[in-house]
């Protein structure tokens, strides 16, 4: 039985992305999309948890694939929610409010209810219908047409359980790629640990990754923030799935804290996940279509995958003037550049000890340069004491105080005409201290532009964060010019994780094959294992092997070189001695779920569970995965109610830390409640229907049943009991139902002793010599008739 939990957690603010839980209605559809032209190429959408329609995940999706296709050959894209199919119209219903996160874990102490979560899993019950019927449909109406499924956040559950659980390997044969983007139900198996405790294999290197792992940095991704869907695809069709999942996504699983979700935004930034698939799916459909027509080249960038971040430290000491001038000079050329590499730019004014001010952030990463020019314009030279001046504390400034982006070619270009202190006299910077802080950041390398008599101080610098000294010969603009360029032509270094864990003794594989040159070739592989800036080994293969011996924290890095001299250099963390969950809580033991008989088919759930974790700052209950509430870090037991019962439910119980840091989960399933309420039948004196019971008219008739149990007063339907005049030949109805009464002031009862209910019913004298139906109907739907003859 497929869980259906649409779950979908946004950024920065998780209300500002998600501020209302009313539905949308989808907009009046201008024509049947079944009925629409058929395309060579169509592809289906499915977006996520609060968005309209045409969102740049749907558009970037459509477009990045229409790009590729030549005419005369044609795209569609049908997004599910714009028309409606059999019924059905995906809603994608948000999570949260506009009052945030307390919002979506209540407030402690307050009720803990389990009914929201059935709204999204109904949310993703009807996109999966919705994609199956116009799938099934628009195959049928378009026989030689190629299909592409994509799917975001909420919408990548969509997508994958239908194609999980829905689709006839008929039509998943129609189905040339699937492309899931932040999925909540992620599984990769090669996450989780070699054995409890132990690293994940990903993290050594060790095992071959998912078939369908397309694009997820973080090698200790195992489950998304739903837990996972198992299998995550039917077998023998592995091959045709894209699985993206950035670092910082909390709702895929690469991020454990709550609202560490920034990465969740980015799937549709240029060069990032969805670009890439659309590169895959049209190496997919090459050798489908006709020749020619189908563009599968890859244009590398001369940046980092997420673009180029340069922040521009200008020494404004005395000394400085005439370079400050070219710099505004050079300032206004510098936009184009910026913006052909995907970039940012940034500055830093710093001077030295005992100036009024010693460094200081004057405009931030912005892609416009207009703010960095409007604050380029007020430098202007003056202090300055002894010769060395306040580069490292500036270094250290920018490195600390601006916002670098993941996966970005990151460059300090640091102009000035005088060495520098080291230790620096204003915070106690050295220069390994730089080194160490610009490899943290994945790394920053510094490119220093500098006179030929200060160019031999500044090697040691560049050389240590892989950048390189650029000689100022008295053109200061053809100079800052000559760093700019080389930031851009350099190789693009990637390593396949940002973060690795091993225990000692373990052989980790250190993988930087993803690399490569915009211009030239990469020739050489230097490994520096422990970040000292001292390279152990140097190979011409994109992957190195190396064990680790004892416990330790600390960073790696390889540097590159291509056939044109010039380098560049990727960081990885490491961590020996540890798993990616060690600083979160461990799941709790003996969780229990014992639900309250269904009343109106919910139930009130009661949960306990057992803990010793000091980690755990509260407790989070969930229901088919969706938040539910909080209880404090010494509570075991905590209830749930409205929980529907038409179908099994998963209750589940993590620790979340202070910082927000969640643990592991335990989870138990409540079966569904098989027939609503566990009718007994009517009891003496009365016998059910094909029975004729025969009494006198005009007697009240005590309607004894049983429902195994006490589930309330409020079992009947609406207008329930009713009678109907029948014939007493065949029992076939005579005239209008009629609402039944009761004799005096009694009506319905429950005998706790007895466990049984009784509704007293008067009968009429008028009804003597004929036949009726007594006809009770209960609340979970099902009805329950009794005949009677009546004598006079």
């Amino acid at each position: 039985m497929r869980r259906k939990t649409p779950y979908h957690l946004t950024a920065a603010a998780l209300a500002a992305a998600l501020a209302a839980l009313a539905l949308t209605g989808p907009p009046a559809a201008a024509a049947d999309p079944v009925a629409l032209a058929c395309a060579n190429v169509e592809t289906i959408w499915a977006r996520g948890s609060g968005q309209p329609t045409g969102e740049p995940e749907a558009t970037t999706f459509r477009d990045e694939i229409d790009a590729r296709i030549d005419a005369p050959l044609t795209v569609s894209q049908y997004e599910l929610g714009t028309s409606t199919i059999d019924g059905k119209s995906y809603p994608a219903v948000p999570v949260g409010s506009d009052k945030g996160m307390e919002s979506i874990w209540n407030t402690v102490g307050a009720g803990i209810s389990g009914g929201g979560g059935f709204a999204y899993g109904e949310s993703v019950n009807t996109g999966v219908d919705e994609l199956t019927a116009y799938l099934t449909k628009r195959a049928a109406v378009c026989p030689g047409a190629y299909f592409v499924l994509g799917g975001y956040s909420q919408g990548a559950q969509v997508v994958g359980e239908a194609y999980n659980e829905k689709l006839t390997d008929s039509l998943r044969q129609r189905v040339v790629y699937q492309a899931l983007f932040g999925d909540p139900k992620l599984w990769l198996p090669e996450g989780e640990g070699v054995l409890p405790g132990l690293p994940p294999k990903a993290c050594l290197n060790w095992a071959d990754d998912s078939e369908y792992r397309f694009d997820v940095p973080d090698c200790g991704v195992s489950v998304g923030s739903l837990g996972p869907r198992i299998p995550y695809l039917p077998a023998g069709f592995t091959s045709t799935t894209g699985l993206s999942c950035a670092t910082h996504d909390f709702v895929c699983g690469s991020s454990r804290v709550f609202w560490d979700n920034d990465g969740h935004m980015t799937y549709a930034h240029d060069g990032l996940s969805i670009d890439r698939a659309a590169v895959e799916i049209a190496t997919r459909l090459k050798p489908l279509l006709p020749s020619g027509e189908v563009s599968d080249t890859v244009t590398l960038p001369g940046a980092g995958t997420a673009g180029l971040d340069i922040v521009f430290l200008i020494d404004s000491t005395g000394s400085m003037g005439g370079q400050i001038e070219a710099t505004k000079a050079f300032a206004a050329e510098m936009a184009d550049i910026i913006k052909a590499n995907r970039g940012r730019v940034a500055l830093v004014e710093y001077k030295d000890a005992g100036d009024a001010f010693t460094a200081r952030i004057l405009s931030g990463f912005q892609e416009d340069t207009t703010e960095f020019n409007t604050q380029l314009a007020t430098i202007y030279a003056d202090g300055g004491g002894d010769w060395p001046e306040a580069a490292l504390h500036a270094l250290m400034t920018a490195f600390n105080g601006l916002d670098w982006r993941d996966g970005a070619t990151k460059g300090a270009v640091l102009l000035t005409d005088a060495d520098y202190h080291d230790p620096d006299l204003v915070d106690g910077s050295t220069l390994a201290s730089v080194a160490k802080r610009a490899l943290e950041i994945d790394p920053v390398n510094v490119y220093p532009v500098t006179s030929a008599y200060t160019s031999q101080f500044y090697t040691a610098l560049a050389e240590a964060t892989t950048g390189q000294v650029i000689v100022n010969t008295g053109d200061t603009k053809a100079a800052l010019t000559t760093a700019l360029t080389r930031l851009q032509a350099r190789p693009v270094a990637i390593l396949n994780h940002p973060e690795y864990y091993a225990m000692p003794g373990q052989e980790i594989a250190f993988n930087a094959s993803k690399s490569y040159s915009p211009a030239s070739t990469i020739v050489k592989y230097d490994w520096d294992y422990n970040g000292d800036g001292t390279y152990e080994e140097t190979s011409t293969a994109p992957i190195a092997r190396h064990t680790y011996t004892a416990v330790s924290e600390g960073v790696m890095q390889v540097r590159l070189t291509d056939a044109n001299g010039l380098v560049a250099n990727a960081s990885s963390l490491i961590h020996i001695g540890k798993g990616p969950l060690d600083d979160y809580p461990k799941t709790p033991l003996n969780v229990s779920a014992a639900p309250t008989p269904a009343s109106g088919g919910v139930s009130a759930v009661q949960v306990t569970w057992e803990s010793s974790d000091p980690l755990v700052y509260r407790w989070a209950l969930t229901v088919d995965g969706i938040p539910a509430g909080v209880v404090d870090a010494a509570a075991r037991t905590a209830t749930i109610t409205d929980v529907h019962r038409g179908r099994d439910v998963e209750i589940g119980v993590v620790g979340f830390t202070e910082g927000g840091g969640m643990g592991v989960p335990t989870t138990v399933t409540i079966p569904a409640a098989s027939t609503g309420y566990n009718f007994g039948g009517f009891m003496a004196p009365v016998d059910a229907a094909p029975a004729v019971n025969v009494m006198t008219a005009g007697r009240a008739v005590p309607m004894q049943f049983s429902l195994g149990g006490d589930a309330g007063m409020d079992i009947l339907a609406a207008g329930s009991p009713t009678s109907i005049p029948v014939t007493c030949e065949t029992g076939a109805a005579l005239a209008e139902v009629e609402t039944t009464s009761t004799a005096g002031s009694s009506s319905l009862s429950y005998d706790a002793v007895s466990g049984t209910y009784t509704y007293v019913w008067k009968t009429e004298k008028a009804w003597a010599g004929s036949c009726r139906m007594f006809k009770l109907t209960l609340n979970d739907g099902t009805s329950h008739t009794a005949l009677f003859k009546y004598r006079s």
